[in-house]
């Protein structure tokens, strides 16, 4: 049996109704879906992402990396692409988790936050725990976008002291 264009779409449409979107995310040839991000793994602008037709919530949008897209692709029929939509210059932030291990040490602190703040970046929430002298600090940031977590990242893996810093998918 073949489907016709847009049916999984205009099945959406008709149930959701409407300007629900998600205005981040679009689906590819349709812009009046519902659309919402995945809490599994919290897709930033600029990751790749794949949609998936839910029953009763609309279009979730994972990254394409996220371990759950493969086991959500035993119905390939729901699965329907999605885009970012264009930036229209209007400041966006996604919650972010970051993890970083680091030596305990006098000063650590200041510095992750500092690195965070230079690049003008909001801190939600932050918690630090320690251990025998390491550190592992939960800091939680609204991030605009790909490139602007990969700065951070970055900047923060520079401080002497950093070992690693690994974002978590859920926030």
């Amino acid at each position: 049996e073949i489907e016709k264009p847009g049916g999984i779409a205009s099945v959406v449409r008709r149930v959701f109704g409407g300007d629900h979107n998600n205005n981040a995310i679009r689906v590819k040839g349709h812009g009046d879906l519902l659309v919402y991000r995945a809490r599994c793994c919290n897709p930033i602008r600029g990751e790749n992402v794949v949609g998936y037709v839910t029953r009763g919530k609309g279009v979730a949008v994972h990254a394409a990396n996220c371990p759950n897209v493969v086991a959500l692709m035993y119905e390939p029929e729901r699965k329907i692409e999605v885009e970012w939509a264009r930036d229209d210059g209007t400041p966006g932030a996604y919650p972010v988790k970051l993890t970083v291990f680091c030596d305990d040490r006098f000063g650590m602190l200041k510095q992750i936050t500092a690195v965070i703040s230079d690049s003008k970046t909001n801190i939600r929430n932050i918690e630090a725990r320690t251990n025998n002298g390491q550190a592992n600090i939960d800091i939680v940031l609204d991030i605009a976008d790909l490139k602007h977590l990969e700065n951070i990242v970055t900047g923060v893996r520079k401080i002497p002291g950093v070992h690693d810093v690994q974002r978590l998918q859920k926030v």
